[in-house]
């Protein structure tokens, strides 16, 4: 038997890492997107529904729901361009996180195959292409959660097929349940068709449907007439599927190469119903909005890696291509209930993008190191809005759109000591906004916003046990997109500044027993002040995390662990502040010949927390005008303008909830 073998590059930052399933399947984990967390400096919180994608926060981006985070699965892009409800929205629901081998963590804009959205960074999830066993597991706990899994892997000659599935369902913690159920369903097939070439094929599909209680408005909560797990809007919520197809060629070269191929499609639609200001604009029927994504994504991405010497000086130089068209219907509406009351925008987008980079990776000496790269990306924006006729004389929001970005990158890698590296990064990166803001006239948007960065840092390793890096780091950004709660959408700012610190530290304790801390701080700042304060509203300013894991040779593992996310602007003048939280999680569980029992703990000291927090202005029916809204609120508007209070308005954290799971191996 023999195996086709790839060769695996040293790090080229100190952030950037590879953190494998058994890190974080050791962690309580009550959504897919809860096993980035395991990423140093990386936090996702949910709001309006389980089925919602998830927001993502990483160097000081509040991401939303990944406009500056660029995750991958397996390669093929998760993030969502146009999208009905946020630039970059990446679904992780469908995942199934026992399939997860391992994460690849490229923090940063210094990668050269990392293109569209990759500013703060990028995320690949790479799956597994084999199991030891097959297994069934089944699970349940609290808020009525229950859950089912099965994942087949047969033995045959030549061929690694696995097939998989899930379903789940829970009512959360609110009053008003969840209801949510969903469906994962994975199947994937690995043909070894020579000594050095390999085939794999991957099928996926994904359903769910949810009831969300939304955002509650903070002054409704600390004046007792509202629950914090309560609702204004019952009726909040949503309908998401998604199915794909992809497959990959991988084979090696008699020059020492390396050719990778990739194509995929996907098909996914959205009904995301929500309302974020309840009574502001329609006092009669209140706020709620209906937005609608229907779309198909076909992608393609190569890529020929070769190595070579000259001179003593070694040369790792990989070219690329990556192309991606959408084909995307989208559509928003004012609802309520519900009920379609009417349509707002009814447009039809083709968006395409074309890729090419290039990356040197040079050794000279055995201490000196340098990582060149440049990439070029070309997009084209078509919008065919046929709610055009209806829009304000003057306007126009169809049309036809090209923009094209260079990005250069470097790092230099120096090793002064043999477990010691120190780097030096720098690139260039962009995440693309939505095709109806580019092509939008008058003041349509910048197609592509650049992303400059640069970052200093080292990476150790200590007696064989102690693994420690850090760095520090600075992005500018020349527009920043800002969540508008009033409209259900964003809208570009100024040019922006991050800078910050980060250090992880992971400790092998004994054989079975290790210990890890994270540590992230960060300031977002505008760079030219426009009056009303300098700050990016909910940007995060510290994370830290830590926690001790326990893998014993008599079966037994578990882990107890610690997550704080510190205080953070929420209006850009800092008069509302999002409060930070500390939550302590716990897992244990024993893995015996042919089974495994798990229970996981949720916030096990039952701390009061808040999972998501914006800062807009709502009304609620009994708010007649400016004198309704209490301190530490803002009135906007006045007389019969009155819009409501600006407040912040949140998703409560679930409260102590433990979860469990026994799995049979055959």
């Amino acid at each position: 038997m023999s195996t086709t073998v790839t060769a695996k590059r040293p790090f080229t930052a100190a952030s950037s890492s590879s953190v494998r399933d058994r890190d974080f399947l050791l962690r309580p984990r009550p959504r897919p997107a809860d096993i980035l967390q395991v990423v140093p400096g990386f936090y996702t919180v949910q709001h309006a529904g389980g089925g919602k994608a998830n927001q993502y926060f990483l160097r000081g981006f509040d991401a939303d729901h990944g406009t500056d985070v660029a995750l991958f699965v397996d390669g093929v892009p998760v993030n969502m361009v146009s999208h009905g409800h946020g630039q970059g929205y990446a679904d992780l629901n469908w995942i199934i996180p026992e399939l997860i081998e391992r994460v690849e963590v490229r923090k940063g804009p210094y990668f050269a195959q990392d293109g569209d959205f990759a500013t703060a960074g990028a995320v690949n999830l790479v799956t597994r292409r084999d199991f030891e066993s097959s297994q069934v597991t089944l699970g349940g706990g609290s808020f009525s959660t229950w859950r089912g899994m099965f994942v087949a892997a047969p033995e045959m000659e030549g061929w690694s097929p696995v097939v998989a599935g899930q379903v789940y369902g829970t009512n959360g913690p609110f009053l008003n349940p969840e209801k949510m159920e969903r469906y994962s369903l994975f199947t994937k097939v690995t043909r070894r068709i020579s000594d050095h070439s390999t085939l794999s094929l991957a099928l996926t599909s994904y359903g769910s449907g949810w009831n969300a209680s939304g955002q509650v408005p903070l002054r409704e909560v600390n004046a007792g007439r509202l629950n914090r797990f309560g609702t204004v809007d019952d009726s909040e919520g949503g309908n998401s599927q998604r199915h794909s197809a992809y497959a990959t060629w991988r084979t090696l070269t008699r020059d020492d190469g390396e050719v990778n191929v990739m194509a995929y499609g996907i098909q996914y639609r959205l009904n995301l119903y929500s309302n974020f200001t309840f009574f502001s604009a329609d006092p009669v029927n209140g706020d709620m909005i209906e937005q609608n994504d229907k779309r198909t994504v076909l992608g393609f991405n190569a890529s020929y890696r070769f190595r070579r010497k000259w001179g003593g000086i070694s040369f790792d130089t990989t070219i690329g291509t990556q192309v991606r068209s959408d084909n995307i219907e989208n559509g928003l509406s004012q609802d309520k209930a519900r009920k379609r009351l009417a349509t707002v925008v009814d447009a039809n987008i083709l968006e395409g993008s074309l890729g090419v980079y290039a990356q040197e990776d040079i050794v000279f000496t055995p201490w000196l190191r340098a990582v060149l790269g440049l990439r070029a990306d070309s997009f084209g924006f078509d919008v065919d809005d046929h709610m055009e006729d209806m829009a304000a004389l003057g306007t126009k929001s169809s049309g036809v759109e090209q923009a094209s970005r260079v990005s250069p990158k470097a790092s230099l890698v120096l090793s002064p000591l043999s477990n010691t590296d120190l780097y030096v990064n720098f690139g260039h990166g962009f995440h693309s906004n939505d095709a109806r803001g580019v092509v939008r006239q008058p003041e349509p948007v910048t197609p592509l916003t650049r992303a400059r960065g640069y970052e200093l840092g080292a990476r150790t390793r200590l007696f064989d046990r102690l693994d420690l890096a850090g760095s520090v780091f600075q992005l500018d950004l020349d527009s920043e997109l800002v969540w508008v709660g009033d409209a259900g959408a964003t809208e570009a700012r100024g040019a922006t500044r991050r800078q910050g610190v980060e250090a992880e530290a992971r400790l092998k304790v004994l054989p079975w027993l290790f210990a890890d801390a994270d540590l992230t701080l960060s300031r977002a700042t505008y760079v030219q002040n426009a009056g009303n304060g300098d700050a990016v509203a909910l940007a995060p300013t510290l994370i830290l995390a830590g926690g001790v894991s326990a893998r014993h040779p008599s079966g037994f593992y578990g882990r107890l662990g610690v997550l704080h996310l510190g205080d953070r602007p929420a209006t850009e003048d800092r008069f509302l502040i999002a409060e930070g939280f500390t939550r302590v999680d716990a897992a244990l569980g024993y893995r015996g010949s042919f089974y495994e029992v798990n229970v996981s703990v949720q916030n096990a000291l039952n701390t009061p927390w808040r999972e998501a927090q914006f800062a807009n202005v709502s009304r609620l029916q009994s708010e007649a005008g400016p004198e309704s809204c209490p301190a530490g609120t803002r009135p906007a508007g006045e007389g019969d303008a009155f819009e409501g209070c600006e407040d912040l308005h949140f998703t409560p954290g679930a409260p102590l909830n433990a979860q469990a799971s026994v799995s049979f191996f055959f």
